[in-house]
């Protein structure tokens, strides 16, 4: 059984404990009311997005399940992004038990990226001559990542949002190794942008971004090149932007474990209010980023369903708004 630790939210499980994720949540996932699925869910559909900067970003869309939008408009939207080992890519979150899916059964919309210079986001849109090498990425990449490449799916997920496929206040990011700094630099980016002026006074006004709700974080890294990861995690802790976070490592790595449990440290700082929003996950494997995925005896994905679960599902004042300015709706 695993031992939760309430101070730190850390679990420490025995190595290849039968169920070591799946009690972890089991008191908050019964807390959620939510109908199942009124049809199986679908396959995965690819697609492609032109980023302000001329790439074309490769994206694979899991709509929620539910052929009306009663069924479907209120539904969380996860964007699972890669790690950064040499040649991953979103396919290590698909296939047919794959987080994506899993996610995906649950009722969410589900988006898993490449981002450019992975997998097959590796062409500048107007380029004839092709591929970017992954090895090649730069600090600016990253900071591109965040600037371009998110606000591309951003801007797939407003517009599943505007025809109530989805709702966009109740967003998700998973990221690994160095795409946790794009989801924590997005995120921050995200809660930072002025609603529309198309009203008298701030609560009446639409917004345009903090939609980013929940965030989890596989094997977060020290730094990431471009990004100060440490002033962003500083910043995303805010009490009142309330993200929900879940953080997990493998124990028996132990660089992974110093700086997981930094970050934790970082996230959490002194405010203990904010201590039922913020889990930190040690599982006694070597394993790091989604390599900590696909495991049958710790069930990671166990874990982060539940999560999402627990803290997008039946978020408060976050019902499905029309989010086109009025100053432009007809």
């Amino acid at each position: 059984m695993p031992n939760l630790d309430a101070s730190s939210r850390e679990v420490s499980l025995p190595k290849l404990a039968v169920l070591p994720l799946t009690l972890l949540f089991v008191a908050c996932a019964a807390r959620v009311e939510s109908a199942p699925p009124a049809a199986p869910p679908s396959t995965g559909t690819p697609r492609v997005l032109q980023t302000d900067d001329n790439w074309q970003i490769y994206i694979t869309y899991f709509p929620a399940p539910g052929d009306r939008p009663e069924l479907t408009k209120e539904a969380p939207v996860v964007v699972l992004l890669h790690g950064d080992k040499q040649g991953e890519n979103r396919l290590v979150y698909e296939g047919p038990n794959g987080l994506a899916a899993r996610l995906q059964a649950e009722g969410c919309a589900v988006i898993t990226v490449d981002l450019r210079k992975h997998g097959q986001s590796t062409e500048v849109g107007t380029s004839p001559s092709g591929g970017r090498s992954e090895s090649a990425i730069s600090g600016t990449d990253y900071q591109n990542m965040v600037d371009y490449d998110m606000e591309a799916v951003k801007k797939f997920i407003e517009q599943q949002h505007q025809a109530k496929k989805l709702n966009m206040r109740k967003m998700a990011i998973v990221g690994a190794g160095s795409s946790v700094g794009v989801a924590a630099a997005y995120a921050v980016a995200d809660w930072n942008k002025e609603p529309y002026d198309d009203a008298p006074s701030d609560d009446m006004k639409t917004p345009r971004g903090q939609d980013v709700r929940a965030l989890v974080f596989l094997s977060p890294p020290a730094r990431v090149k471009g990004l100060n990861l440490a002033q962003k995690v500083s910043e995303i802790r805010n009490p009142d932007w309330n993200i929900a976070f879940l953080t997990m490592y493998g124990k028996a790595n132990r660089p992974d474990s110093r700086e997981a449990e930094a970050l934790h440290k970082r996230l959490s700082g002194t405010n203990k209010a904010s201590k039922d929003r913020m889990y930190l996950i040690g599982i006694n494997v070597p394993s790091r980023g989604t390599d900590l995925l696909g495991i049958k005896e710790v069930g990671a994905e166990t874990g982060i369903v539940n999560f999402i679960k627990r803290h997008l599902f039946n978020l408060r004042d976050s019902e499905w708004r029309d989010r086109q300015s009025r100053l432009v709706r007809k």
